[in-house]
């Protein structure tokens, strides 16, 4: 039987016979439980903890069995260590508002109850991790299985309440550049999906589930369309700031849902293919012209894949304003009057520089099938990372 709800029940009656607000702590830190807090003053340091806690880097405890520390933005608290009956499994908090060691009394209360709390943690912390187990396998045979094994998978997540049931479904890959390829990268994308899973869990009543695959790429299965600024503000705490993510439409059916991770995988390599040009958190319906061009294999690319045309315009060593004017000539259809006005020149500069262009690079840029070509081409230039340094 699931005992897990028993760590609850008992840390709520030990709060309530030590008159104090507590806070029991995993090995990293992370907020797993907690009494009631009532007070503002208690609500302010239950959310540090939430928000801050496994930045803490919490203190060694003496042979009294406890240590009194001032936790960042949390004030004074009774840390006790929590122990299964082999290792060390948390900690408990107990907030100190009033100034002065807790009395010998309230110690003894505490210590009293803190081995039954190991254990129940212990049995917590276990069930977890099988519950991220059998979410990320459910999860890959969703997303990423064959179509035989997607129905078995859909039916699990929703039945085993590992993801609420909705009309709507999203997905969501997260990741770190895949062109870096720094292996500890995948635990800056599992630490992103778990503080998104926690902040859902926090702040709302809503069942979302997550796990970071074999590619070391995160995925999150929403049961309702994503809200964009809210998953930035997550994914902006420094500790998971090399993540980015993208977001697949919306479907109307779990089944379905492969569609929308297919898409936000493409949305998530849009967004590294040009950090500058697309957001953090970039929708798929965003990624514009770049979201089918992130279908080529732009990292095995040369510069011999490219056009003749765009060939000539990389090898001419242009000088950076020139460079800008044709790729804002290109960008504007080739309207000389809204080209002079985005670069803030006179009508004149831009024709004596468009005459350079073409002087040049020996092209036709009335041509509209050249200036085409050049666009995409350049653009193609750019996500390959085959462009100098330079606009």
């Amino acid at each position: 039987m699931d005992r897990t709800a028993d760590l609850d029940d008992l840390l709520q009656d030990l709060s309530e016979r030590a008159d104090r607000r507590l806070i029991v702590l995993d090995t990293a830190a992370r907020v797993v439980a907690w009494s009631i807090h009532e007070s503002d003053d208690d609500r302010r340091r239950l959310s540090s903890a939430l928000a801050h806690g496994d930045s803490w880097t919490l203190p060694a405890v003496g042979p009294d069995g406890f240590a009194v520390e001032d936790l960042p933005e949390t004030g004074r608290c009774l840390v006790v260590p929590l122990h299964d009956h082999r290792h060390r499994v948390g900690h408990l908090l107990a907030a100190l508002a009033e100034p002065g060691p807790p009395s010998a009394e309230e110690v003894r209360v505490l210590l009293d109850e803190v081995p039954a709390l190991g254990v129940l943690l212990s049995l917590r912390t276990l069930y977890a991790e099988r519950d991220r187990d059998r979410a990320r396998s459910l999860l890959t045979a969703l997303v990423a299985g064959d179509a035989a094994a997607r129905p078995g998978a859909a039916e699990a997540l929703v039945g085993e309440g590992l993801l609420g049931s909705s009309r709507q479904y999203s997905a969501v890959v997260l990741g770190a550049d895949p062109a870096a390829g720094a292996p500890e990268e995948t635990g800056r994308t599992a630490l992103a999906v778990h503080r998104t899973l926690d902040f859902v869990a926090s702040s709302s009543t809503a069942s979302v589930v997550g796990a970071t695959l074999d590619d070391g790429t995160g995925v999150l299965v929403f049961p309702r369309p994503v809200v964009g600024p809210r998953l930035a503000r997550i994914l902006a705490r420094p500790d998971v700031g090399a993540v980015r993510a993208g977001v697949g439409p919306v479907v109307g059916s779990l089944l379905d849902v492969h569609r929308s991770f297919r898409l936000a995988r493409r949305a998530w390599r849009t967004a590294w293919l040009d950090p500058s040009a697309h957001d953090p958190v970039t929708h798929w319906d965003d990624t514009g012209l770049d979201g089918l061009l992130a279908l080529l294999p732009l990292e095995s690319m040369t510069v011999e894949d490219l056009p003749r045309s765009v060939r000539r315009v990389l090898a001419a060593g242009l000088a950076p304003e020139l460079l800008r004017t044709l790729e804002t000539y290109l960008d504007r259809g080739g309207d000389a009057q809204r080209t002079a006005a985005a670069l803030s020149i006179h009508r004149s500069t831009f024709y004596y520089r468009l005459d350079r262009l073409k002087e040049r690079l020996d092209l036709n840029l009335d041509d509209g099938l050249t200036r085409r070509e050049l666009h995409v081409g350049l653009r193609v230039a750019r996500l390959a990372r085959l462009r100098p340094a330079g606009p």
